[in-house]
């Protein structure tokens, strides 16, 4: 009886012992199954995502290699960034995985990623852990934005809308005023490069009144959507105004740069007139010089031909003196004192002997006495400047005369010289017979008369106005 209690409880704890073993809480855990999926396809920002997923939690942290595998066949294999060593984080049954797609020097076609599962700590591979991620590759080429420093005087700039290589499909570009743009801009805003080519030019056009303020103003246009095509690094342009225009022209005797659209001209007035040999006058300025034309009836080399400019240097006639009588014989002013504040009278003759005077070589420059009132009558109030002490850098004239006695002048003043600084300056010029008393035979700008015998009856206009660009020294 002994025997069989004790054979009995043996076999009581060897059952106990097995169900603990089978079902308890001491019975070693089995290691769970890691394996591995993604996206199907890469996204726009050539990224995609990696899921790494156990059959269940561990209580330990589960550490996976991922390495590179071969892509399905008919594939081309596609380069790809990710972390190759991934930890899951006990208790946790999954981790994601970030890959980036290496689409540089990529032709136009299909490609896949291909990543598996070379090993892992505290799990079991799953059979054939691996995640295949296809890429559809198209070429778009980066657009970017070019432009010419300056507007033109005609009023335009040039854009370049370019692509750093052709493609085969249209790429189209959308522009929009940047924020630099005071000023109204007109110009194409949709843009369309043809497959096969690389770029297009966009012309924009300058809004703006004639009376806007002398001044540098800077506008700008950026890139703002692209289609078929990828923003580069240059997607904003700026681009300056500078008003007025500039406008160059070589004092040679040749008058063909005066047909510029920025030369400004006076002519004699429509009515009567009492000094009309001076037929038309221009002025043109840049950065540098003020250049002034003059046409005129010439009676040829008999006599020097003396002729006055008068010249504003700062565009305010509330400052420097006036001349109070046109010439020798008429008291009446050339123009209103309050047309006038010359800094500067110039008294030469356009004819040296033979030739036209280059007008540095003999001939006087007076300047109004910077300690005089304003207001005053230059007379007795100028210091004449000797020759010599300029040179053709500060004036210089070139003149022709025709076959039928028609002369025609051009002057250069440089701004520096005569204190031309501003944004504005005004000039006049007359010419004398030196034969009869330096008598006013020719005057511009010039109002009309009502009486031809009656010198005071002529409209007292102003000097001629220009605006300057921006002086530089």
């Amino acid at each position: 009886m002994k025997k069989l209690f004790f054979l009995m409880a043996s076999l009581m704890i060897a059952f106990a012992s097995c169900e603990k073993e089978e079902g308890g809480q001491d019975a070693p855990a089995a290691e769970p199954t890691v394996s591995v999926s993604a996206d199907q396809t890469f996204a726009e920002d050539n990224t995609a995502k990696l899921t790494l997923t156990l059959s269940a939690a561990s209580k330990k942290d589960v550490k996976v290699t991922l390495a590179n595998a071969d892509v399905q066949t008919g594939k081309t294999k596609l380069t790809a960034d990710y972390n190759k060593n991934i930890t899951i984080k006990a208790g946790e049954t999954s981790a994601v995985v970030e890959v980036e797609a290496d689409v540089f020097g990529l032709d136009a076609g299909d490609y896949q990623a291909a990543i598996k599962v070379a090993s892992a700590e505290g799990a079991k591979v799953a059979e054939n852990a691996v995640a295949y991620i296809n890429y559809t590759y198209e070429y778009k080429p980066a657009v970017n934005l070019y432009a010419e420093s300056s507007v033109a005087p005609d009023k335009t700039v040039k854009l370049n809308v370019a692509l750093e290589k052709a493609t085969n499909r249209d790429v189209k570009v959308t522009l929009v005023d940047g924020e630099l743009s005071g000023l109204a801009l007109e110009y194409e805003k949709n843009v369309t490069i043809a497959a096969g080519q690389t770029e297009a030019e966009v012309v924009v056009t300058v809004k703006f009144a004639d009376d806007l303020t002398p001044g540098i103003y800077p506008l700008s246009v950026k890139l703002d959507q692209v289609e078929n095509g990828v923003k580069g690094n240059a997607t904003e342009v700026t681009f300056n105004l500078s008003y007025p225009f500039g406008v160059n022209i070589t004092v040679d005797g040749v008058f063909d740069d005066w047909a510029d659209q920025n030369v400004l001209t006076w002519t004699l007035p429509e009515g009567q007139v009492l000094y009309d040999d001076i037929k038309e006058i221009k002025l043109a300025a840049n950065e540098k010089y003020v250049y002034m034309y003059s046409k005129f009836f010439d009676a040829g080399y008999s006599f020097n031909m003396p002729v006055n400019i008068y010249i504003d240097a700062d565009g305010n006639p509330a400052t420097g003196g006036h001349t109070p009588a046109t010439d020798n014989n008429t008291g009446y002013p050339p123009y209103a004192a309050d047309n006038q504040g010359l800094e500067w009278y110039l008294e030469m003759s356009f004819h040296d002997g033979d030739k036209f005077n280059n007008m540095y070589s003999w001939g006087t420059i007076y300047k109004y006495n910077p300690d005089a009132a304003p207001g005053l009558s230059v007379f007795g109030n100028l210091t004449a400047l000797t020759v010599g002490t300029y040179d053709g850098s500060q004036i210089f004239c070139q003149g022709v005369i025709d076959e039928n006695n028609i002369a025609q002048v051009e002057i250069q003043f440089s701004r520096e010289f005569f204190g031309i600084t501003g944004n504005k300056a005004r000039f006049s010029h007359k010419i004398m017979d030196g034969m009869n008393n330096w008598a006013c035979i020719g005057i511009l700008p010039q109002g009309t008369a009502t009486n031809l015998e009656d010198p005071t009856t002529r409209e007292q206009v102003d000097m001629a106005v220009i605006n300057l660009p921006i002086y530089q020294q």
